[in-house]
């Protein structure tokens, strides 16, 4: 059923890109004003096409992540657009993970080398959520990595929705001219020391509840 329901949504992704082919060429050719201009007059159509493109984002990486917190900040404000942005990136994660495990998974494993498989592996929630907060690795490569990997979808879904909440912050800020391009170094060493914390506070709680667990099986 999980299968079906993925493959309907990537026809239907198609089917509306298809339909609306005029707008998404603006889109690719970066035209903001234009792109702006349209959307603003329909509301319904601003959530299905920001969707849409969320999902493109997290499949192919083609679009830049920028651009669509703009158009999103832009047309809904900061705070709506923002969540919107964050929220429609962890379902559109969600689909092309499952993608991925359902569809695509001997493909993708013969084209990832064993020294990437080992490592989405062995680190699982700690590998999603630093390439959500660093933009290094493209969107869609972690989705996909993920996806034919042994990460559960629980553990990928809070590592995308923890990593990008912090990340799609940031990015939310530049169009308001409060954060620029270039101070992306200074972003990067916030960045940083959010995950270094997040890190520490996690491995104690997997501490703990190791330790509880141990006690309650004794």
């Amino acid at each position: 059923m999980k299968q079906i329901l993925t493959l309907l949504v990537l026809l239907i992704v198609i089917t509306f890109i298809g339909l609306n082919s005029e707008l998404f060429t603006l889109i690719w050719n970066s035209d903001l004003d234009s792109v702006i201009a349209i959307l603003t007059e329909n509301l319904l159509l601003t959530f299905i096409v920001t969707f849409v493109l969320m999902i493109i984002q997290n499949f192919f990486t083609v679009i830049p992540l920028i651009l669509l917190l703009t158009i999103n900040v832009t047309i809904f404000g900061f705070s709506f657009g923002y969540l919107w942005s964050w929220l429609t990136s962890v379902v559109a994660s969600g689909i092309i993970f499952y993608a991925a495990r359902h569809w695509f998974q001997a493909l993708i494993l013969r084209k990832m080398g064993n020294d990437w498989q080992e490592s989405v592996m062995d680190h699982g929630f700690m590998y999603v959520f630093t390439g959500r907060i660093f933009p290094f690795i493209p969107t869609s490569l972690i989705n996909l990595a993920a996806g034919v990997s042994s990460v559960t979808y629980k553990d990928f879904l809070i590592a995308t929705a923890l990593g990008n909440l912090i990340y799609f912050f940031f990015l939310s800020l530049i169009p308001y001219g409060l954060l620029s391009i270039e101070m992306n170094q200074y972003t990067l060493i916030v960045l940083g020391f959010l995950l270094l914390v997040f890190f520490l506070l996690f491995k104690r709680f997997k501490k703990k509840k190791n330790l509880t667990f141990l006690k309650k099986n004794r």
